[in-house]
């Protein structure tokens, strides 16, 4: 199953346009607030009808579910499930397109969901009746770069390549994706510089030097290349091939001792890779590609709520938002969006149940209980707060999250304060970062005891020298008497 991005969070650190319409944040800051954290808290794998105001969703008062799981319908064969979810996608694409016929989004949409399921055909026709709406929308130009790169047509994928990188930031996957396809041209110089600017990006990933070695060894310069495949073994050191690189350019440079060594690096990963394809394939699941469907159906609906959201459409927004949550249970970045929809609209207690929802599907995710507890903090139900945040310790023991809200809620309801260093002390435990240490050092100037809070702001101001905002509080600190 191919996965046209549409809906995700990509290498680049943002969201497509989809985000753009509802204005979810960026990945950085959905990573801090589910995040684990109040603060701004890997590489990927080598190769993938409007609410009426004053409706019962904007009901100020909301009953509080029970923390217990819904009935689970009898299990489905994995491949059945696969194909339910794929119909699935498509039916919510073509919902949303014919609710919005003048939306461009709708039709990049629809044809994500196509080319995710392996109908490249009529994915490129909405993607052109996308482009027709809005001839610069960036998203179709880049499916239809992947749709032309896996049909073996390297000409017109140096062409749409050259569309997206017009309309958008280049990206890892843009770049790396048009170096192949120069490579595959000949145009090696084209591919060495495309690919040295690829990894020249602050969000640089080991298959760009993998990619640029590949090309500088097509291009003879195997000295070069075996520099580029030392980068991608420090940025990924099991990556196979690039060790396979790494002996063809010994060998170039008549290095038989090192070529000798990365040969058998090389064929201990191959033989480690061999067994765990063998160990997938005897996984049903895996072998019928479920978790990577669920992962992409889940970017169809995330993309279907946000376009159902920037129409007002509330109801069927935060459905499919919900639908997505669910599919891929770990990703912080669907219960961001879910609590952006109800935030923004000022209408928190619908916020609150959803996530009570939520919980009901999923009671032991410590995701949902993080957001619910959030809703019930702006609520102003502390003690409904402090459960929530008891339940993500419980359910995560070992990550920052729970620790962090629950110490940030003593402090801003200025109850159990004496309690927050405590909790803030598990948190180093677990991430002694400069933040960390200075929400440590207000812990401590919450109960009075500038001993403990001096030392707190001295360790946030060793880890980040020069930072206003701790040196401000250390100033404030020592002129206490």
């Amino acid at each position: 199953m191919t996965d046209s991005g549409i809906g995700r969070l990509d290498t680049s650190g943002r969201f497509c346009a989809l985000r753009r319409l509802l204005a979810v944040p960026s990945v950085v800051a959905l990573a801090a607030t589910a995040g684990m954290g109040c603060g701004p808290q890997t590489e990927p794998a080598q190769a993938r009808a409007p609410v009426a105001p004053g409706s019962s969703v904007a009901a100020a008062a909301v009953p509080a579910a029970p923390h217990v799981a819904a009935p689970k319908p009898p299990a489905q064969p994995p491949q059945v499930e696969a194909e339910q979810l794929k119909k699935g996608a498509i039916a919510i694409a073509e919902r949303v397109a014919a609710a919005y016929p003048d939306d461009a989004l709708s039709y990049a949409l629809l044809g994500s969901a196509y080319f995710n399921t392996g109908q490249t055909e009529a994915a490129i026709q909405h993607l052109k009746r996308c482009l027709g709406l809005n001839p610069n929308q960036l998203e179709a130009y880049e499916i239809l770069a992947r749709v032309a790169y896996e049909k073996g047509e390297p000409e017109e994928t140096v062409r749409l390549s050259g569309e997206v990188l017009k309309r958008g930031a280049a990206t890892p996957d843009v770049l790396n994706r048009l170096g192949r396809a120069l490579m595959d041209l000949g145009r090696t110089e084209d591919s060495v510089r495309t690919l040295r600017q690829a990894t020249q990006l602050r969000q640089a990933v080991s298959e760009s030097f993998y990619l640029l070695g590949q090309a500088q060894m097509q291009g003879g310069a195997p000295a070069e290349a075996k520099a580029s495949f030392q980068q991608a073994i420090a940025r990924s050191p099991e990556h196979t091939q690039a060790f396979f690189g790494l002996y063809t350019a010994c060998q170039k440079l008549g290095q038989a001792d090192e070529a000798a060594r990365y040969r058998e690096q090389f064929a201990r990963l191959e033989a480690v890779n061999r067994k765990e394809l063998t160990d997938r394939n005897a996984d049903e699941e895996t072998l019928t590609g479920l978790p990577m469907v669920r992962e992409t159906v889940a970017r169809t609906f995330f993309g279907a709520g946000q376009i159902y959201g920037s129409h007002e459409a509330l109801e069927e927004a935060s459905e499919n938002l919900r639908r997505a949550a669910v599919l891929d249970a770990g990703n912080p970045a669907y219960r961001a969006a879910l609590e952006s929809l109800y935030v923004q609209r000022k209408i928190p207690a619908a916020g609150l149940k959803a996530f009570q929802q939520l919980i009901v599907q999923q009671p032991g995710n410590p995701l949902n209980s993080l957001y619910l507890g959030r809703f019930h903090a702006r609520l102003e139900d502390f003690e409904a707060a402090e459960r929530a945040y008891n339940h993500v310790r419980t359910f995560a023991p070992d990550q920052v999250v729970g620790h962090l809200a629950l110490a940030e809620l003593y402090m801003r309801m200025n109850r159990k304060t004496a309690e927050a260093p405590g909790l803030l002390r598990r948190v180093l435990q677990l991430e002694p970062s400069g933040q960390n240490f200075y929400l440590l050092a207000m812990a401590y100037m919450k109960i009075k005891n500038r001993t403990e809070a001096l030392e707190a702001v001295q360790q946030a101001l060793a880890r980040n020298p020069g930072n206003q905002r701790y040196e401000q509080l250390r100033q404030q600190i020592q002129a206490q008497p």
